[in-house]
């Protein structure tokens, strides 16, 4: 079957929390099959839940989220409306700040551990593909170690590895490299980046610029909830159009 042309399509999104905390204000968002999108903007300005609200870690206020073929509106509910989430779920991978690793399991038990409870695969089933993708994020000689063995990047490696191991079609990232010592930064950083080679759909919250400004085809920045400016990178990092862009770029580049 044929690739869709867009792969998330996100119309008129709200996001309140309580009564009068508006986080997201009417975002509207395409992304294209294979494309890679870099979020930025400053602290609290709705970044994170927006990639919370694709997968539905977050229960969006209004709006309607699709992802591939699967389409789901704001205040559904319902036995069909939970089905098609869990099947989002499993079409997005997301990566942490924090790698929220399951500290009891080792790198692999830890990246066979969704394909086993979610997929139903038997643990002999997943491990050959669980082996191929720690080899892939180059952690092949960790594959018994426990997670406080591992260094920070070492970590977030085996989390891509887990989102990777159920083979997903769009990979969500929120700040993954902002927990890590400068030193181990690259490491993940070329991971990302050979996922994009490899036509991973990509939609990153990060300001690891090179990745931004190299890897990207668009980025878009974020203030107080709404989009503030898109566009290719080269056009964004050289001539940004609106004062709040160049403000929030000079603190950054």
């Amino acid at each position: 079957m044929a690739e869709r042309d867009t792969m998330v399509s996100i119309q008129n999104l709200h996001k309140v929390f309580g009564r009068d905390i508006y986080v997201l204000r009417g975002i509207e968002l395409e992304v294209k099959t294979g494309e890679v999108v870099v979020i930025l903007g400053p602290s609290g300005s709705g970044k994170s839940t927006l990639l919370r609200c694709i997968n539905f870690l977050e229960e969006p206020t209004a709006g309607t989220i699709c992802v591939d073929d699967l389409t789901v509106r704001a205040g559904e509910k319902g036995r069909e409306r939970n089905r098609r989430i869990l099947e989002i779920r499993k079409k997005t991978g997301m990566c942490f700040q924090s790698f929220n690793l399951f500290p009891h399991m080792t790198a692999l038990e830890n990246i066979i551990e969704g394909p086993v409870t979610v997929l139903g695969q038997k643990p002999q089933e997943a491990i050959p593909y669980a082996e191929e993708l720690l080899g892939w994020v180059g952690l092949s000689d960790k594959r018994d170690e426990y997670p406080a063995r591992l260094s920070g990047g070492q970590q977030q490696r085996v989390a891509i590895a887990r989102s990777l191991a159920m083979r997903p079609k769009v990979m969500l990232f929120d700040e993954p490299t902002s927990a890590l010592d400068p030193e181990l930064v690259g490491e993940v950083v070329d991971v990302m980046e050979r996922l994009a080679r490899e036509g991973m759909t990509i939609i990153a919250v990060t300001h690891e610029m090179h990745f931004a400004r190299d890897v990207a085809q668009r980025v878009l920045i974020m203030d107080n909830g709404g989009w503030v400016e898109e566009g290719p990178p080269e056009e964004i990092f050289t001539n940004p159009q609106h004062e709040r862009s160049r403000r929030f770029l000079a603190h950054i580049l």
